[in-house]
């Protein structure tokens, strides 16, 4: 082939391929089109709805339902779904989603809808489980203590950690903890409990430290952890199964300050004396008024808060755990604080988890030390996810910036040269330093603070965390299709009851004159059932009502014909009650008229009746403000409807509606 005729070819065959990828390309577009067409359900005005957002809908009104007259099949459901349609968009066209009162409200449901996904809920989830096994079983420690605040330069910090550091290689190299507690631990409890903690359970220690407690196997050394006092390192001695709370009434002959053993022996023989006068019968909560020396509880017979073993005095709370039965009281027992003798009077056992779990989630949530812990978590991960970077240059320029606010300048004029420079970046997001003043400035960075300079890391920390808290909250609708719909949902409800009661239920209870228009039109159709219509007279005595029923008797006389008569200035002798009541309404109407049974504190002799019964009376709007109210609701409504399938076109697409299975 020659060069031109290969020249040729590949220029037809180049021709061909762009021929045959616009072909495709358009093939493709087609494709989709049509599948996009196929996934619209219906088009109100200029708003597709998709086969997925209607059948969402569908299934959510449609199911649970207990009344089965009460499903609709997906066609009949759509009328009901159009009508709601059409007043939602209508509203957003009449600007009512623009409302002040409408943004805040939506704006506050928002932040509550969004909490779940803001935090680590399967962290969160986990926390709840371990405080419960926490709260089953208790732990008994030892620690050492290396002093170290929160606030501690570098330099202090580091000395801290290496001396901590050096203990633990000791104690794993087989030191004994005791001892070296007693030597190097800084708690000042630590030379005359040897580190010892004793027990303990959830919540009862600062988080962090209960945390690597539980977390290191019984019998090992944890890894060194900080809480705001310091660093510890923790053996964990021993693991038991808590026992509960008990409530007891105790007697206790109380140890007077640097009390001889001579006087404690002398308590002694009192609390046995006590004891003996118990065993033969004497009350526990009389003794306990009139022996005790604990005054706070003897007044009430000697009755003590709730406690476990863990928040008691070890043998105290051995001594109360020990008796096996409500009421069973113990021998004479001591504590450092005197002789006790404890009445057992109620044991409640760990519930199980999920009766425990409101508690344990109300006690994690007050916890802030928890609550942190579950927010780096969930921080960590949002960092790791958006791959936040930090600028390093752009920081170093911005620490050397910021020490012209020591006693000169406010943080904001200091880092003014960098403010543009891109201090942090994630997702597609970047922040400059000039946004991190503005934070330092609300924070109010080194106010007060006089010649003194803070550290400006922990406050990039809170900063991130924030702006991709921020970043995180605006991206929900997008990741999490639940929160969409759900967050959709309130958005066109809240419309859906504004624009309603402007349009419909204000129109119905305010536009009287349209609302007897409305009655002065219609078929009349509420009536009353058969009612009594007269009075019910009551006499001052038997011979004034013989009196009064002889004057009506074949009479046609008014109310006050007969009150005229038979009243006087100083004495109401006859009272008459107007009166137009249906069976039930009127006990005494009921006896006389329709033998109902009689009235109590009911006297015959002085009172009756005097009227008729009137079938089938139409009520008056007035009679029926309510039910014509109502129906007058319905006709604006359905007036209202008409003019919106006016002005927006509703096309149902059947096709795509029929592919939608009814709910069984």
């Amino acid at each position: 082939m020659k060069l031109h005729e290969i020249i040729h070819f590949k220029s037809k065959l180049k021709n061909m391929i762009k021929s045959f990828v616009i072909v495709l390309f358009v093939f493709f577009s087609i494709i989709v089109s049509a599948q996009k067409k196929n996934d619209i359900v219906v088009n109100i005005g200029d708003v597709p709805v998709s086969k997925e957002e209607f059948e969402a809908n569908y299934k959510k009104n449609n199911t649970n339902i207990l009344d089965e007259k009460d499903k609709k099949t997906p066609a009949q459901y759509m009328d009901l779904y159009v009508n709601f349609k059409l007043k939602v968009i209508e509203a957003q066209k009449l600007g009512y989603d623009t409302a002040k009162a409408f943004v805040t409200e939506l704006k506050g449901y928002r932040q509550e809808l969004a909490k779940p996904y803001l935090t680590n809920t399967t962290y969160n989830e986990e926390m709840v489980k371990n405080a419960y096994y926490r709260t089953l079983h208790e732990r008994k420690v030892s620690h050492i203590l290396i002093k170290v605040t929160p606030d501690a330069s570098p330099a202090d910090t580091l000395a801290a950690w290496n001396k901590v550091t050096e203990l633990r290689k000791q104690v794993i190299a087989s030191a004994d903890f005791n001892e070296t507690a007693i030597k190097n631990s800084e708690d000042p409890t630590a030379a005359e409990n040897k580190g010892e903690i004793g027990y303990f359970s959830a919540f009862q220690m600062v988080f962090p430290f209960e945390d690597i407690a539980y977390k290191t196997p019984v019998g090992e050394v944890s890894q060194i952890t900080r809480t705001r006092f310091g660093y510890h390192l923790i053996k964990v001695e021993d693991e038991r199964l808590s026992r509960g709370e008990i409530k007891v009434a105790h007697i206790m002959k109380m140890f007077p300050k640097q009390a001889s053993e001579e006087t404690k022996a002398n308590l002694k023989l009192a609390a046995d004396s006590i004891w003996q006068k118990l065993t033969s019968g004497a009350d526990f909560a009389e003794m306990a008024k009139k022996y005790s020396d604990d005054k706070r509880t003897g007044s009430t017979g000697g009755v003590m808060n709730w406690f476990s073993q863990t928040n008691m005095v070890p043998s105290f709370a051995e001594a109360a755990f020990d008796l096996k039965n409500d009421g069973d009281f113990s021998p004479v027992i001591g504590t450092p604080y005197g002789w006790h003798i404890i009445k057992r009077l109620e044991v409640r056992i760990t519930p199980p988890f999920e009766k425990a779990r409101p508690d344990l989630e109300v006690k994690i949530k007050n916890s802030s030390t928890i609550s942190k812990s579950g927010d780096e978590v969930f921080a960590k991960k949002l960092r790791s996810e958006y791959k936040m970077r930090i600028d390093d240059a752009t920081f170093t320029n911005v620490v050397e910036l910021a020490k012209d606010t020591i006693g000169k300048k406010n943080v904001k004029t200091a880092l003014e040269p960098a403010k543009s420079s891109p201090l942090v970046t994630f997702a597609d997001q970047t922040v400059s330093a000039g946004d991190f003043a503005e934070y330092l400035l609300s924070e109010k960075y080194m106010q007060g603070r006089g010649n003194q300079a803070f550290k400006l890391k922990p406050y990039l920390e809170k900063f991130i965390n924030l702006k991709l808290l921020e970043y995180e909250n605006s991206q929900l609708e997008r990741k999490y299709p639940d929160f969409a719909r759900v967050y959709k949902e309130y958005h066109d409800g809240i419309l859906l009851f504004n624009i309603s009661k402007d349009k419909i239920w204000d129109v119905a209870s305010s536009d009287t004159a349209r609302l007897q228009k409305y009655y002065d039109q219609t078929t009349k159709k509420y009536f009353w059932n058969d009612r009594f219509i007269g009075w019910v007279i009551e006499a001052k005595n038997a011979d004034l009502r013989t009196k009064v029923e002889s004057m009506l008797d074949g009479k046609e006389m008014s109310k006050k014909e007969i009150t005229d008569f038979f009243n006087t200035k100083t004495e109401n002798n006859v009272q008459i009650t107007e009166v137009a009541v249906e069976k039930g309404d009127n006990p005494v109407v009921d006896y006389y008229t329709w033998s109902g049974p009689k009235p109590a504190a009911f006297d015959e002799t002085t009172t009756f009746v005097h009227g008729k019964i009137v079938s089938h009376q139409q009520k008056t709007l007035k009679d029926a403000w309510g039910l014509y109210s109502s129906d007058f609701q319905e006709q604006v409504e359905k007036e209202w409807i008409a003019s919106l399938k006016a002005k927006y076109p509703v096309t149902i697409h059947k096709k795509v509606l029929k592919k939608i299975q009814s709910i069984e």
